[in-house]
């Protein structure tokens, strides 16, 4: 999961939108992993969303370069046995695709968040 957003370099320089983006994450229930404002560059840990069944886990990258670049990297239950004891059924595990409603959960709400601070999303589609 991948979405790039327009900032204007000759207003904002990167370290000044990357504390916004990290003082914005943080106050999302995000916890900052890795920040490196001489890189224009932070990592999270994985964000616990815990509804209905089963548990999904979203890790945010934030590059800035001439876009800023946000990555989301997801985990999630999923059944491995439909026999055993109940901690058994469920086993978290990395997937390359959430599925599409966890995504408009997580990713896409924290997109929809960034857009609100100000940063507009880059439309990639004509």
């Amino acid at each position: 999961m991948v979405a790039h957003f327009a900032y204007d370099s000759k207003i904002k320089s990167k370290v000044v939108v990357l504390e916004e983006l990290r003082v914005h994450l943080e106050g999302s229930g995000f916890n900052i992993k890795e920040y490196a404002p001489e890189d224009a560059f932070l990592f999270t840990e994985y964000k616990l969303y815990d509804w209905g069944t089963g548990r999904r886990l979203l890790a945010v990258a934030v590059h800035i370069n001439d876009k800023i670049t946000i990555t989301g990297m997801g985990k999630m239950d999923v059944p491995v046995t439909d026999l055993g004891p109940p901690e058994d059924l469920l086993k978290i595990k990395e997937v390359d695709r959430l599925p599409y409603e966890i995504q408009k959960r997580t990713f896409l709400a924290l997109i929809e968040s960034i857009n609100d601070i100000g940063y507009k999303t880059i439309d990639h589609w004509p």
